[in-house]
């Protein structure tokens, strides 16, 4: 049986910090997201992600530290370029309370819901409602709900940061047969803090790049380097998607569990960063990156998806091979993971 020195040393190579700074950077990292005035302090780095104010950011600039050296970045103050003001629970709730809508806690365990039952029951910040009911919608998860089929207007509002440069996805003439909805991709995610649908560790299909906007509440993201897919456990004929339990990166085991059952996990650097309300995080293709919503308010937020000049060529090669698993699905050859 190992020891504490060596729980801890195992911890240390995990992590890239030694556990005492870890526990100090997780410690701060809640303070601030429990805080009502946490955006207002400025802050250059979390987590070893650099902290910018979009305003300030040329497309120069971004191209040059974040798209060229595929780097993540948080951006602050995105709402007036980004995302209308008015954009949260309680407007989706007003407009289109009535729609029925997915949850569920994993793949399998799904429950169509009224958007207004379940916005009203992750409103709530106690741990129990006291209604049964409630209590189960506040463990379920409102993830990928395509914003264009169900929420028309408000995506059309949504427009990704113009530093980030061109989106190749929306010109026709180089990606001529890529899906409408992958042009138009914002996908909606809103959840509780007690949510169980804990996602799992994965990187985005054919090397696109992914911006996370956060409208409400906050998040807590873990992110790994492309290079230390081989110490993640990749799953699946696109190997897009990690073995390791959820739980591995919120509160549900210990690190010497964890490393029992994923031994190879200590050998991947990982980064936590926290993203709040007004901000956005830019995932860099093939960054494996998973989150779960922190503090006591719901989360909202809405995924974006995004291919520049440079990724181009590999954006097109990764989809021609997923084209071809969509077709053998289509024909009865299993399913795409």
């Amino acid at each position: 049986m190992a020891n504490r020195d060596d729980e801890v040393d195992a911890f240390d190579a995990m992590m890239g910090i030694d556990a005492d700074e870890f526990a100090t950077l997780l410690d701060d990292a809640e303070d601030s997201s429990d805080a009502d005035d946490a955006d207002d302090a400025p802050k250059l780095h979390r987590g070893g992600v650099p902290v910018l104010d979009l305003p300030d950011v040329t497309p120069e600039e971004f191209h040059r530290r974040f798209l060229a050296t595929r780097s993540p970045v948080v951006l602050r103050d995105v709402r007036r370029e980004c995302a209308p003001a008015h954009l949260g629970c309680r407007h989706l709730r007003e407009r289109y309370g009535d729609v029925v809508v997915p949850l569920d806690i994993t793949d399998t365990n799904r429950r169509d819901v009224r958007l207004a039952d379940f916005l009203d029951a992750v409103a709530s910040t106690s741990e129990s409602g006291g209604d049964e009911g409630a209590d189960d919608l506040r463990k379920r998860y409102l993830r990928n709900l395509q914003m264009h089929e169900h929420f028309p207007a408000e995506a059309a509002q949504l427009s990704l940061p113009t530093c980030f440069g061109e989106n190749m996805l929306r010109d026709e003439r180089k990606v001529p047969r890529c899906p409408e909805n992958w042009r138009r991709w914002f996908e909606l995610f809103v959840c509780h803090p007690r949510c169980a649908g804990f996602p799992f560790l994965h990187k985005d299909t054919c090397h696109v790049h992914a911006a996370s906007f956060q409208l409400e509440g906050r998040k807590r993201f873990t992110l790994f380097h492309p290079d230390d897919s081989p110490f993640l456990y990749p799953i699946g004929n696109t190997g897009c998607r990690s073995r390791i339990d959820p739980e591995a990166f919120g509160s549900g085991g210990t690190t010497s569990e964890i490393l029992g059952r994923f031994p190879a996990l200590a050998s991947a650097r990982r980064m936590v960063c926290d993203v709040g309300a007004g901000e956005i995080l830019f995932v860099p293709a093939d960054w494996w990156h998973t989150a779960r919503a922190i503090g006591t308010a719901s989360s909202v937020s809405v995924a974006a998806s995004f291919v520049d000049a440079q990724g181009l060529e590999a954006f097109l090669d990764a989809y021609g091979e997923f084209e071809a698993m969509r077709s053998l699905v289509e024909h009865g050859a299993g399913v795409i993971t």
